[in-house]
């Protein structure tokens, strides 16, 4: 399979040579005098959403970034990233084990899993959302797309900001920001933040709510500057969750925020990351390594299975997780001024080691398995993309990735039947590795001052691995997924009316589509090669500002995602919006008072591959709004989130006929103070 996967690499750079759609690069126009939403980087086509823009949808969250670009959603239980799906233009990870199809890098250090990515944001500068194939340009690869993260530095003096916040549910939260100059060329920034809340969901039997949440962490970066063409940064960052059950209700519950479990449910993690950052500039351009470890743990997820009163003989889960991984990257990127020619190209090492012990109960202690497992990961891959600038209007970009993936895993499982001994089954213990090729190209044309058109063609493969919840050794192996992507789209500037605009439409053929299935009359949960899906889309973006003081922006995206093979032919793949839209307004007034308001909507989503109506949430849409005052060093505001009081599904298990209920109706208050 990983042969073929070479092969289709090979051929499809001959024929995008010969006229394919390519990747898209930022030709030579004149500056817009509003930042836009949408920026056209020089090697990519990436929504980047400031600071600002994240404030006017209160996004605090990976989730919150659902559908503030099109084409990009996540589907959440509410367990702080765990169990997280995060999809781009149809492309999405499995529940468990399979490899991100959308990567994460914050400050450009690598993320590993996406149930390891954070679920609380650090107070950032920007987030950029890059759509499509990435494994040209990041270390980490990027199937489908990447999230790239990047934290404030320090800047000439020394600034602190103070943030509070109180509001429904006796949430309430404060984070510290401080950075500035040490002397002798040091400089420093550090963030701090703590957020609590009590639980959404009401357990009567147990007397309480149940789904309390709190989250502490904080991250420190020390700089060093020895000389003006020379950087070190040390990096050093920790979190600590100790919430409550998952957000999990019935589906034919008439009251989505009450259960009447029998055992609370519980949900606690660490995670630690420790980076060396090195970048040395010259007329050659700029080096970059960046050495990191990280370790994530989860200790442990506590889950009601059955979600009912059934003292002694109920169902649970118990799992213990974790994850550790060191990569190294170095980078070399081509100078500012290096005429024509733009480039970045790099080698990156990745070994990613996960271990986890699952208990699950049925029938109380009577009867129960244990599975134990470890998965071993190491990834080496070079990669490079280059572009020329033909002429003031015409780019040309082309780009590869060459990565070898080697995979193991060593698995046990013990039944446990009351009031026969324990049972071993047979250890699932295998290996493999295989190289990878996966290229791109492109072209972007200025056909006027103000509007530009590009096209990409690129390859992105989801390599194969192992599924730990899979009792043979046939049933925990899956193949890579292999995804051909194309797109054309215009962006439009005009400085004159504050209007910057962008249309993208896309068509993707993903070859053994990776997705989660559960064996029949068995507990075990495996990956598995769902034959071809066809994504089809359309996305659109717009900031403008029509008077002064009043800012708006706004997106949309459909995607078309259909499984080709029987036995899901025609169905929608699960876990993928098939629309989703935001639309955002602000005004400032005079003397320091503003108003913004926001609204998101999210189409239907099935959460089967069967797409059987049941386990599907309908179209919906969230209203959120905030008044409030700000001066140079001092701000407050009220806020209301989900206004309408909407209730809606954020995530539905077909296993255990139960669903996460989206966040009700809450209301707040948030004072910040700097100095």
């Amino acid at each position: 399979m990983r042969q073929k996967s070479l092969h289709r690499g090979i051929l499809f750079t001959t024929l995008a040579l010969a006229g394919c759609p390519p990747v898209l690069m930022r030709a030579a126009q004149p500056a817009a005098a509003l930042e836009p939403l949408v920026v056209t980087a020089e090697r990519d086509t990436a929504s980047t959403l400031l600071e600002r823009n994240l404030d006017l949808f209160q996004v605090d969250s990976v989730a919150g970034l659902s559908g503030l670009v099109p084409g990009f959603s996540v589907v959440t239980s509410d367990t702080r990233g765990y169990g997280d799906i995060l999809s781009m233009r149809g492309s999405a990870n499995t529940l468990f084990f399979s490899p991100p199809a959308v990567g994460m890098v914050v400050d450009d250090v690598p993320m590993g899993d996406t149930s390891s990515y954070p679920s609380s944001l650090l107070e950032l500068d920007q987030v950029r959302i890059l759509r499509g194939p990435q494994g040209t340009i990041y270390g980490r690869n990027g199937a489908a797309g990447m999230l790239d993260m990047t934290t404030p530095r320090p800047g000439a003096n020394t600034v602190t900001r103070l943030t509070t916040e109180y509001g429904s549910y006796d949430a309430w939260g404060a984070s510290l920001r401080t950075g500035g100059p040490l002397g002798a060329g040091f400089s420093q920034t550090f963030q701090f933040y703590h957020q609590q809340r009590d639980g959404f969901i009401h357990n009567p039997t147990l007397g309480r709510d149940i789904d309390d949440r709190s989250i502490t962490g904080g991250l420190a970066n020390l700089y060093w500057k020895p000389a003006p063409d020379t950087e070190w940064r040390l990096r050093v960052g920790a979190e600590r969750v100790d919430d409550g059950g998952q957000r999990l209700s019935l589906l034919d519950s008439k009251d989505p925020f009450r259960v009447e479990s029998d055992i609370p449910g519980k949900t606690d993690m660490e995670r630690y990351q420790v980076s060396l950052h090195y970048t040395k500039e010259g007329r050659w351009g700029r080096f970059k390594s960046i050495t990191a470890w990280q370790d994530w743990k989860l200790d442990p997820s506590i889950t009601d299975l059955d979600l009912m009163n059934n003292p002694g003989t109920g169902m649970s889960s118990t799992i213990i997780q974790d994850q550790r991984l060191w990569t190294q990257e170095f980078r070399w990127e081509s100078p500012e001024d290096a005429g024509p020619w733009s480039w970045r190209t790099g080698v990156f090492f990745m070994n990613q080691a996960s271990s986890g012990d699952a208990t699950r109960q049925f029938y109380g202690p009577f009867v129960g398995e244990t599975t134990r497992y470890e998965i071993d990961q190491w990834n080496v891959a070079a990669y490079g993309r280059a572009s020329y600038a033909v002429n003031p209007r015409l780019n040309l970009s082309a780009g590869a990735r060459f990565e070898y993936v080697d995979s193991e895993i060593d698995r046990t499982k013990t039944l446990n039947y009351y009031p026969n001994p324990p049972y071993a089954t047979p250890p699932v213990r295998e290996d493999m590795g295989d190289w990878y090729f996966t290229p791109e190209i492109g072209a972007s044309y200025v056909l006027c001052e103000n509007v530009r058109v590009f096209a990409r063609g690129a390859m992105g493969i989801k390599p194969a691995g192992f599924s730990a919840f899979a009792s043979t050794a046939k049933l925990a192996r899956y193949e890579d997924e292999v995804a051909l992507t194309h797109e054309v789209g215009a962006e439009i500037s005009l400085p004159d009316h504050h209007l910057t605009c962008s249309l993208t439409g896309y068509w993707n053929h993903i070859d053994d589509y990776q997705l989660n299935l559960q064996a029949p009359k068995s507990t075990d949960y495996y990956t598995t090669n769902a034959g071809s899906v066809t994504s089809l889309g359309v996305e659109a973006e717009v900031r403008w500002q029509p008077v002064d003081g009043l800012t708006v922006q706004g997106s949309a995206g459909l995607v078309h995602a259909r499984f080709d093979d029987a036995p899901y032919d025609g169905n929608a793949v699960p876990y993928v919006p098939e629309f989703a839209a935001s639309l955002g307004a602000r005004y400032d007034f005079q003397k320091g008072f503003y108003l913004q308001s926001a609204v998101r909507m999210t189409g239907t989503t099935y959460f089967n591959e069967a797409n059987k109506d049941r386990y599907s949430q309908g179209s919906y849409l969230c209203w959120d709004a905030e008044i409030g005052y700000a001066v140079e060093r001092f701000s407050v505001a009220l806020y209301g989130r989900n206004l309408l009081d909407r209730e809606y599904y954020t995530f539905i298990n077909s296993q255990i006929e139960a669903g996460s209920p989206g966040d009700p109706q809450v209301f707040g208050i948030r004072a910040t103070l700097q100095f």
